[in-house]
């Protein structure tokens, strides 16, 4: 995530923060998926999603998460129709130490 964290640093992290994701760096748990760089379940990257609405009661859906690396040496990871089973953000980004 260089360079909002340059590699090797430790952060500070808000376990299961509440209220919208979107443009945030977060720190993702993809159960079927893994991240392409490490080879692991666990990625920090920065998030968006797009979402479908239905219904008049206001319900929506993902239809797709983006996690997307700071660093463009490396590639966004794209979860098409991801369910609470597949994904899961664990906690947001707060800080360098």
């Amino acid at each position: 995530m260089e360079p909002t964290i340059p590699d090797g640093s430790y952060c500070i992290f808000r376990y299961e923060p509440q209220g919208s994701r979107e443009g945030k760096v977060m720190l993702a748990e993809m159960r079927p998926a893994l991240d392409p760089e490490t080879n692991q379940k666990f990625t920090v990257k920065r998030y968006h999603s797009e979402k479908e609405y239905s219904g008049e009661d206001g319900s929506w859906s993902h239809t797709r998460i983006i996690l997307s690396p700071d660093n463009k040496d490396f590639e966004d990871i794209i979860l098409e129709n991801a369910s609470e089973n597949d994904f899961k953000i664990v906690a947001e980004f707060i800080s360098v130490i």
